[in-house]
């Protein structure tokens, strides 16, 4: 399987399956977050790619997997159609999946809209982790390390 740069998951998913279908984060501009400030770059790998992963994922740990996460910064900005592409084909590949998680900033998901996103749910994407930031000069100097 292939991953590049650094792979945080949160801990709810420490045993799922990590697949990377991004790399990188397309904002890259949280204050909370220093995951990606010194790269890699983003850029989203092909579903061809991602469906290789899976299959060898498969050969690795059988079918018995129940929770796939898609790690890096905001897998929720994918085209639609690949996103519920690779989710549909890992439904498939693990017949037991009973969720796919991906992380996805608000400004992505709304860029999605209602539809896409009941598309992305109807073809298996159950969960999107979202960080959220606050503005507040109160509350900043927790977020970057300075109180």
């Amino acid at each position: 399987m292939h991953y590049e740069g650094p792979i945080y998951r949160p801990p709810s998913e420490a045993h799922s399956l990590l697949i990377q279908a991004t790399v990188g984060c397309p904002h890259n501009r949280c204050t909370f977050c220093m995951t990606y400030k010194n790269g890699p770059r983003f850029r989203i790998r092909k579903p061809d790619e991602i469906k290789a992963d899976i299959l060898e994922a498969r050969e690795d740990h059988g079918e018995g997997v129940r929770t796939l996460f898609f790690p890096a910064g905001n897998t929720i900005a994918m085209k639609t159609d690949d996103l519920c592409e690779i989710c549909q084909f890992s439904r498939k590949i693990f017949p037991n999946l009973e969720r796919i998680t991906v992380y996805g900033s608000s400004q992505f998901i709304h860029k999605k809209g209602p539809d896409d996103l009941r598309r992305l749910a109807d073809a298996g994407l159950s969960r999107i982790h979202v960080g959220l930031e606050s503005g507040d000069d109160v509350f900043r100097p927790f977020f970057i390390g300075e109180a």
